[in-house]
């Protein structure tokens, strides 16, 4: 962990005592987990029904439940948060003393332009900060600079990860986006980043796992479309079984491997 987190952590536990990812997420400091997956909105109770895995409920909270998974002999620790930036740093804060390997976050993601598939399975490449919630990992957050470029913290582990995968993962551009609402209305904006796809996190997610010193790699399950018209309210049918075949077949299917990978 870097000296810029250590300092945010102690300070994060000047304020707040005890076990904080046992307190919050009913993880377990005593053990070793294989993986740390954080996902927006996906509880693996869902997600994981086609896959052969042990889930077990360890915090039941309004918006955010903690899980752990047992898969392929692994021991996975799976963080369902609330959606945005903002929830997902907060949230990966808490978890800082946790014994873990690998980093892994799970996402729904619009398609910006033609020729991406609802149901594909993406991983980003780049990503364009949109958010103001990365600021608040700086020592002063008056020094943030919008829009800023972030890209994986370990591109070898993720290129090592679309290696693993027995079906096509796209690299893509990603813009993060404060509102999804308020997007649509700035669309011509954000595609002069040169962007493929749209969604919250990912940037804040690879500037915190920088700091953390963790492999990490992003994977998005494309949702919508707005380039072609396929909504994100109002799916198809069709539309609907292509998100469920990325979201609930493809990506548990390389989860797996990669809680295998040393």
């Amino acid at each position: 962990m870097k000296e810029q987190l250590q300092r945010i952590h102690a300070k994060n536990k000047d304020f707040n005592a005890g076990d904080m990812a046992g307190e919050y997420f009913g993880f377990r400091s005593d053990v070793h987990y294989d993986m740390l997956v954080v996902a927006p909105a996906w509880q693996p109770t869902k997600i994981l029904k086609e896959m052969d895995c042990e889930v077990t409920v360890t915090a039941e909270h309004t918006y955010t439940n903690g899980y752990e998974v047992v898969m392929g002999g692994k021991r996975i620790a799976w963080m369902q948060c609330a959606s945005g930036a903002c929830n997902l740093i907060d949230h990966l804060l808490v978890c800082l003393d946790l014994d873990f390997d690998k980093l892994v976050f799970l996402g729904a993601v619009g398609a910006l332009k033609p020729g991406v598939q609802v149901g594909d399975v993406c991983t980003p490449v780049r990503c364009i900060a949109g958010t103001m919630a990365d600021a608040y990992l700086l020592d002063d957050f008056r020094d943030w600079q919008p829009f800023r470029e972030v890209r994986p913290n370990d591109p070898a582990f993720v290129e090592q990860v679309i290696a693993l995968a027995d079906f096509p993962v796209r690299k893509a551009g990603v813009y993060c986006t404060d509102s999804i609402s308020c997007e649509y209305y700035h669309l011509d904006f954000i595609k002069g980043f040169d962007v493929d796809l749209i969604e919250m996190e990912t940037s804040s997610f690879y500037r915190l796992a920088g700091l953390m010193e963790k492999k990490a790699v992003a994977l998005l399950a494309v949702s919508d479309n707005s380039a072609v018209g396929e909504p994100l309210l109002g799916m198809t049918e069709a539309q609907r079984d292509r998100f469920h075949q990325g979201r609930n077949i493809l990506i548990p299917r390389l989860l797996e491997k990669i809680a295998q990978m040393d």
